[in-house]
C-alpha cells in the first residue's frame, strides 16, 4: 500500500510538473519587449509585371499609347480618360486655374519648344449661352477643315467633328483651329467662333483649339493666341506652314475614353 501510495505521489507529481512546464514557458523575444505581433496583415497581389499591388488595385488598366511619329511623346492624363502626341521638346502644363468656365475637368496648355502657347485642351466646359445681335456680325472664312476622329454627342445643329481653322474679321483677321461640331453661322456671317465638342460624360463638353470661343477683339485687347492676319490670302498660306501642320498633328491625335481606365 505504502509503494503504492508512493508511486500515486510520484506520479501525481511528474503530472503537476508538466503542467507547470507547458503553462510556463517563456515567450518569443522582441526588441520593444512587447508580444508577438498577432494581427494579419493584407495579402499582397502580384500585378503580372513584377512588381506588387495592395488587394482591390485595378487589374484592367489599359497600357500607356506610344507616339506613333519618331520624336514625338504621348501625354496621358492621370485617370488615363484622354491622351494625345506632342514633339518631344514640347511641354504640357496643368493650369492652375482654368482659363475657362468649367465644372472640374482636365485644363492643360501645350506649349512649343520656345514657351509659345499652341493650343489649350479643356474639358467639362460650361461656356455661357453665346449672344448674336445684328450689330455684332461679322464676316467670316473656313481656310481649313477635314473630319475628326473624335468622340461626340450627336443632337440638335451639331455637325459630325471636324478639325477646322476660321478666320474672323475684326481690324484684322483673327484666326482660331480646333475640334469643333459646331458650325460658326449663317453663310459667312458670324458673331462668334466656337471650337468646342459635345462629348461623353466622362469629359462632357471640350475643347483642344488655340481659343474655346472668340469674337473681334478690340485694337486695344488681348487676342491670346489667336493668330491674326492682315489678308485672307495670308491665313491661306499659314496652313502650308509647319507650326500649322504640327498643331493640327497634336490637336487630331488627342483619344478620349469613354469610361476612363483609372
Amino acid at each position: 500500500m505504502v509503494e503504492h501510495s508512493g508511486l500515486a505521489g510520484r506520479s501525481a507529481a511528474a503530472v503537476l510538473c508538466l503542467l507547470l512546464l507547458a503553462g510556463c514557458g517563456s515567450p518569443e523575444a522582441t526588441d520593444d519587449g512587447a508580444s508577438p505581433a498577432g494581427a494579419s496583415a493584407s495579402p499582397v497581389v502580384a500585378d503580372g509585371t513584377g512588381s506588387s499591388a495592395s488587394p482591390g488595385a485595378a487589374e484592367t488598366r489599359e497600357p500607356l499609347r506610344k507616339a506613333s511619329a519618331k520624336g514625338w511623346k504621348v501625354y496621358t492624363d492621370p485617370d488615363r480618360v484622354l491622351s494625345f502626341e506632342v514633339p518631344g521638346d514640347w511641354v504640357v502644363q496643368r493650369q492652375v486655374k482654368p482659363s475657362e468656365p468649367a465644372d472640374g475637368g482636365v485644363h492643360l496648355d501645350v506649349r512649343d519648344s520656345d514657351g509659345k502657347l499652341a493650343a489649350e485642351l479643356h474639358t467639362r466646359l460650361k461656356l455661357p449661352k453665346d449672344k448674336c445681335t445684328p450689330g455684332e456680325v461679322r464676316e467670316y472664312a473656313v481656310v481649313f477643315s477635314e473630319p475628326a476622329d473624335v468622340p461626340a454627342v450627336p443632337g440638335g445643329d451639331r455637325i459630325e467633328p471636324v478639325f477646322a481653322f476660321r478666320t474672323i474679321l475684326g481690324y484684322k483677321y483673327f484666326g482660331s483651329f480646333g475640334l469643333t461640331d459646331k458650325e460658326a453661322g449663317i453663310g459667312n456671317q458670324a458673331c462668334t467662333i466656337e471650337n468646342t465638342v459635345t462629348g461623353p460624360k466622362p469629359v462632357g463638353t471640350y475643347s483642344f483649339s488655340n481659343a474655346a470661343r472668340h469674337g473681334t477683339p478690340p485694337a486695344d485687347g488681348d487676342f491670346g493666341a489667336l493668330e491674326t492676319f492682315d489678308l485672307i490670302a495670308q491665313a491661306e498660306k499659314f496652313t502650308d506652314s509647319k507650326r500649322f501642320k504640327t498643331v493640327k498633328q497634336v490637336i487630331t491625335s488627342l483619344q478620349i475614353s469613354a469610361a476612363g481606365n483609372g
